[in-house]
Parts: C-alpha cells; sequence; structure tokens
C-alpha cells in the first residue's frame, strides 16, 4: 500500500497546503486519513486518493479546474446580483 501526504497531494492537484485542507474541511466524500505519524502528519491511501479523483475531475485536469473556478466564480455573482435587486 502506497502512502500520501498532504504535501504529495498538493504536488498531484497545483493546490497549496490550505487548498488541500479546505477539501478535507469542506468536502464529506474526502478520504479519511489511514493513519497521523509524529502527532500531526496525516498520510493517505494513494488508492483511496485516486478514487476520489476520479469523482473530482478538477483535480487532475488543470483545464477543467480552471472552468470550475470559473463557473464557480460567476454563479456566486450571478447569486449576488440577484440579492441586490
Amino acid at each position: 500500500m502506497k502512502l500520501l501526504g498532504i504535501m504529495d497531494l498538493t504536488t498531484r492537484w497545483n493546490y497549496t497546503k490550505q487548498g488541500v485542507h479546505q477539501k478535507m474541511k469542506n468536502d464529506e466524500d474526502f478520504p479519511e486519513p489511514i493513519a497521523k505519524i509524529n502527532k500531526n502528519t496525516l498520510v493517505f491511501s494513494e488508492d483511496q486518493i485516486i478514487s476520489y479523483e476520479q469523482k473530482r475531475k478538477e483535480l487532475t485536469d488543470s483545464k477543467y479546474k480552471e472552468w470550475h473556478i470559473t463557473r464557480k466564480w460567476l454563479y456566486k455573482e450571478k447569486m449576488s446580483g440577484e440579492e441586490l435587486e
């Protein structure tokens, strides 16, 4: 079994550590850590991460990630505009 830490995920997904932690906090489908090493280093099963990535195309496809972020931003802008009317 191959294990991945937070820094491995930042590299795989081109995210910051904060971005990975936000994913962990906000996405109920984020895989649970397999273990905690040295009191605060979380490690995850690579198999579970791959399975998670397959459901979240924006994690591994940079063009889709850009589209996904833009779409969410535009949606928030639209919702903000409707609330002001």
